[in-house]
């Protein structure tokens, strides 16, 4: 167990010989008491177990460490109840409220071994416990993450506050336990991705698992529950004139008794008997595609390249008796000034993570793919880096902006990677000269791969010894793409139409990448002399040094952030 108790109250409320153990975590300073009311009722000889933990919104305690310590505890219970009476708990029953219900999965996708992100995780074979556990009951579970955009129940005033909340919370140190839980965050993906896998393995059946949900939540949304909805044992219940908050109250007139009727169904009622209700998008979950492939533009570049690529694949799919779904990138223009900045580049990678969970919630039996260019390729290394949950089939980069001495060689030992194309262009200055300064200086997570190449083994098994002829966007012009295509959905290493190769970089351009400091220092001395000649001219029509200054660096920033 970690170092730190991060949970207090983990000794469960003894009630003589029950056979029944029930767990409630609860979510942001939310009281249980009417749940613990109503289980007392509907299951009066259980045990209840309803561990405490620090969930203010400032605070910082890690969601995956508080589901380890609890996979112990309640590993200790079952012990103890052993001891007392010479047999282990029958039935166990988990019960998560908002994110809580994250926790209490994640608890249990780590008790039964699947702990692909945790390192906190001692042995991987499942807690005996696990196979007792009759039912997983989530209240409002915000199982795709708190979402950045405005859900429709939600007021105006709580959006702009969550928004601000994202901004300031880093900058004093605090709100880490929120902001771990936002959608496509390396917590709430990789358990997404693992509970997807672990309800198709044809050797493992979840225990049911129930969202009971209000009509008016104004944090999950209905279509939230895609990775839950993908195991046959899934029900959904909805409860009326319901939000996020008041799903815990059971007294409230009128309505807090039909909540508390629907909540102890869940609870009591055999999960054969038991009628959910339909979700929406639960029709898109069984359709079959053979492949699924992600088309990822760069930066100053609104994808539409990959428009084209996706209508090839469709083309060379339906020639070798395949079907393929094609996702292109939906993050938008990306200029400049947001590329050099961490926090930018990971927020997308956030959206990809986001979408790549959702991919394979509705197509849970294809391989996926991945074509990216420029900032695109980072899209895919951050992922591949932060999530250890993602696995991708085949890889094809261009323009690639990701260091040259990326691990491939691992992640394909690993299984994580089945193989990897890296296409170069011979005159490339966008990447030899600007990541490559970054790479230089080892200042950040970017690099001149789409220049010089990768260093491992991997990428050059299914790369060219060439160059394709021009600069930044060479490889995905559409002579390559048909060649692109065949590597993606079979492996081959097709040579692209003649003419597109050829044996030599731009001598240039590899001579001032080799010197891309000396580039930077000479922007940073042009930008010094431009400045100096707009202030002196703004005060001499009477603007204030500080104030000519101030207008010449926000007119550098907006053109950054518009180029």
């Amino acid at each position: 167990m970690s170092r730190v108790r991060l949970l207090s109250n983990t000794e469960p409320e003894i009630h003589g010989l029950s056979n029944t153990l029930v767990v409630i975590l609860h979510g942001i300073g939310k009281n249980m008491g009417d749940w613990c009311e109503a289980i007392r009722e509907g299951l009066p000889d259980a045990d209840l177990l309803v561990p405490q933990y620090q969930s203010n919104i400032f605070s910082n305690v890690d969601p995956r460490r508080i589901a380890d310590q609890l996979a112990q505890y309640i590993q200790e219970a079952d012990n103890n109840r052993f001891k007392r009476l010479h047999a282990p708990y029958e039935n166990i029953i988990l019960i998560g409220y908002s994110s809580g219900g994250l926790i209490i999965r994640k608890t249990y996708l780590i008790a039964m071994g699947y702990g692909d992100d945790e390192k906190l995780i001692y042995n991987s074979q499942p807690l005996p416990w696990t196979s007792r556990v009759e039912r997983i009951i989530l209240m409002a579970a915000i199982n795709r993450g708190i979402s950045d955009e405005k859900p429709e129940h939600a007021s105006w005033l709580l959006h702009i506050l969550q928004r601000i909340g994202w901004i300031t919370f880093p900058l004093f140190g605090v709100g880490k336990f929120l902001s771990n839980q936002r959608q496509g965050t390396p917590f709430v993906a990789n358990l997404r991705v693992q509970w997807i896998r672990l309800s198709q393995a044809p050797e493992i059946q979840l225990p049911s698992t129930i969202q009971l949900l209000g009509d008016l939540d104004d944090v999950v949304a209905e279509e939230d529950n895609i990775d839950v909805l993908t195991d046959a044992n899934f029900r959904y219940i909805k409860l009326r004139d319901t939000g996020h908050a008041s799903i815990c109250n059971f007294k409230e007139p009128n309505v807090g008794s039909h909540r508390k009727e629907k909540f102890l169904q869940a609870l009591t009622t055999p999960t054969e008997l038991l009628k959910g209700d339909r979700i929406s998008n639960v029709n898109e979950i069984s359709q079959v595609k053979n492949h699924v492939v992600f088309i990822m533009h760069g930066i100053r570049d609104m994808g539409l390249w990959s428009i084209r690529i996706s209508e090839t694949l469709e083309e060379v799919a339906q020639q070798l008796g395949q079907s393929v779904e094609s996702i292109k990138a939906g993050y938008g223009y990306f200029p400049m000034l947001r590329f050099l900045l961490l926090g930018a580049r990971q927020k997308n990678v956030r959206w990809f993570m986001d979408r790549y969970t959702e991919a394979i919630a509705r197509y849970p039996n294809a391989k996926v793919s991945f074509i990216g260019h420029s900032n695109g390729t980072y899209l895919l290394a951050g992922a591949l880096k932060r999530y250890h949950a993602c696995k991708i089939h085949h890889v094809a980069f261009a323009g690639s902006v990701v260091p040259k001495n990326y691990p491939w060689d691992i992640l394909v030992r690993q299984g994580r990677v089945k193989a990897i194309r890296n296409d170069i262009a011979s005159a490339d200055w966008v990447v030899g000269i600007f990541p490559g300064f970054f790479e230089l200086l080892k200042l950040s997570d970017i690099g001149t791969a789409g220049h010089n190449g990768f260093q491992d083994d991997a990428p050059k098994d299914n790369s060219f010894d060439r160059y394709f002829k021009g600069g930044h966007e060479a490889a995905i012009q559409p002579q390559n793409h048909v060649s692109l295509a065949r590597f993606i959905l079979t492996g081959e290493k097709v040579v692209p139409e003649q003419g597109l190769l050829v044996p030599e970089q731009n001598e240039a351009i590899v001579f001032w990448a080799k010197q891309c400091w000396a580039v930077w220092l000479s922007i940073a001395v042009i930008l010094c002399v431009l400045g100096y000649l707009l202030t002196w001219l703004l005060s001499v029509l009477g603007v204030s040094l500080v104030i000519a200054w101030l207008i010449y660096v926000c007119f550098i920033l907006i053109l950054l952030y518009t180029l």
